[in-house]
């Protein structure tokens, strides 16, 4: 019996101290997305990509050609333009590999560049929302750490961000 009321004892403030937390959660990625601000980076980004595509079909029209022209012409070919023909179409090939790494690494860099003012300005917002509110935690839905419950008590935060950002 004395242990049962030992128990209870101790778990009073635990009781107590849980009766104080405030829990809201958010979708940070359905924040980020009704943003201005990230409608207009993924509008730079698709344009980019865009030229790069283009850039990348016209260099791959022009191998295509050169190796129609090498292929229809290689039996009357000297040896020596034989060659050096071969030899311009591995480097229009290793040029057309350069130009898609360096692409891809520019559009990935570009991404981070645009994406993280956003981040931070949503971030800050969250976290000022959870100060002017008093929540203990706000747990973000998306993230892949936290377990994504929901209790019935729990606060859902983005309308309130969004209205800190002045969203819809």
């Amino acid at each position: 019996m004395k242990k049962i009321v030992l128990a209870v004892m101790l778990m009073m403030p635990l009781a107590m101290m849980a009766q104080d937390l405030k829990i809201a959660y958010i979708n940070s990625q359905e924040l980020i997305a009704s943003m201005p601000e990230y409608e207009q980076a993924l509008k730079k980004l698709e344009d980019m990509n865009l030229t790069y595509n283009q850039e990348g079909k016209k260099l791959q029209e022009e191998f295509q050609k050169k190796y129609t022209d090498y292929a229809a012409s290689q039996d009357t070919l000297d040896n020596a333009i034989k060659k050096y023909k071969e030899a311009e179409l591995q480097r229009l090939q290793q040029s057309i590999e350069e130009f898609t790494q360096n692409a891809e690494t520019n559009l990935k860099k570009t991404q981070q560049e645009l994406y993280a003012p956003i981040i931070e300005k949503a971030n800050k917002a969250i976290k000022q929302v959870g100060d002017e509110n008093g929540f203990t935690y706000i747990i973000d839905t998306v993230s892949g750490q936290v377990v994504p419950y929901i209790g019935a008590s729990a606060i859902n935060a983005l309308p309130l961000v969004k209205a800190k950002l002045n969203l819809k």
